[in-house]
């Protein structure tokens, strides 16, 4: 898990739509330390009137400043938009450390009004196409959207690139491919949210054996997976590939229709070799798949790098 500096984490919320502020409970008398611009919009107020303030003052009732996970609380807005101008916010705990929450967010209700036929397609559509813009958005960034490792296309190019170094530097290069046994009996039975929750957890299983940072792994096809170790002998790849699978099988997920096990499980090839003028990587990843099955060639449909 990659971490946030607080500043980018700011940005996010400036720039966010939903009217937000967060209160500090540790602090007498529980001041607002920050609002966003979309709850200046909406409130009338602005920052500099609002931070370091006790939130008790915006609420309509002041005496009821003691609130709940998920309790709905209506604030006060500027008097220059009216009287009668409330805000509906949701309340939820922030914490620094396990079972003490030390600030509240609020955030703002969204108005439920009644959804039309039309406009619940409508939605449904825009939906979908968010959906498929995230998904796009994670192909660019070089990640697989069901696991979040590397996909394949990032992993064509780190391997050209890898493949171009070790040859100049006339050192070993290793691969490995892992595939997933009986993954699409799993995903007849379970459906496909089981089957990208159960590839989530072998992609976890395998990063989490890698020790070296120049090691990566990537979503090579459906089933497969492909982790490319720089500077290995062959050797000390088969010990890894052995203690990956030894991870995937703890792991315990349940498989009814595995050919091989009751739990889901990785069959392995392993690939070594010092790059030549003579060759290219697609021959690397040739030999790797050989190691597991010649079938597996055809049904991956492998391009030449």
């Amino acid at each position: 898990m990659f971490n946030l500096n607080k500043r980018i984490l700011q940005q996010a919320l400036d720039l966010s739509p939903v009217a937000t502020f967060i209160v500090d409970l540790k602090t007498h008398p529980k001041p607002l330390v920050y609002v966003n611009q979309a709850f200046e919009a909406l409130s009338g107020y602005e920052a500099a009137e609002l931070i370091g303030r006790p939130w008790t003052e915006l609420l309509s009732d002041s005496s009821d400043d003691e609130v709940m996970v998920g309790q709905r609380t209506e604030l006060n807005c500027h008097p220059s938009l009216g009287v009668a101008d409330k805000l509906s916010i949701d309340m939820l705990p922030l914490y620094d450390k396990p079972g003490a929450p030390r600030y509240w967010l609020g955030t703002e209700r969204p108005q439920i009004a009644e959804v039309t036929a039309d406009q619940d397609v409508e939605r449904e559509a825009l939906l979908g196409v968010l959906r498929d813009a995230r998904m796009h958005l994670r192909r660019l960034d070089g990640r697989d959207s069901a696991t979040g490792v590397l996909n394949r296309r990032a992993f064509d190019d780190l391997l050209q690139r890898d493949w171009g170094m070790a040859r100049r530097e006339k050192r070993n290069l290793s691969l490995m491919i892992l595939q997933v046994e009986g993954f699409d009996a799993y995903r007849e039975v379970y459906g496909r949210h089981a089957a990208n929750s159960c590839l989530c957890k072998v992609a976890h299983a395998i990063t989490g054996s890698l020790r070296r940072a120049g090691d990566l792994v990537a979503r090579f096809s459906d089933d497969q997976f492909v982790v490319l170790i720089g500077n290995s002998e062959e050797v000390n790849a088969n010990k890894l590939a052995n203690n990956i699978t030894d991870k995937v099988r703890e792991l315990s997920i349940h498989h009814p229709r595995s050919p091989v096990n009751r739990f889901i499980t990785v069959s392995f090839g392993v690939a070594s070799v010092v790059p030549t003028n003579a060759q290219n990587a697609a021959t690397l990843v040739e030999q790797a798949l050989k190691d597991i099955g010649d079938e597996a060639i055809e049904n991956i449909g492998l391009c030449a790098i």
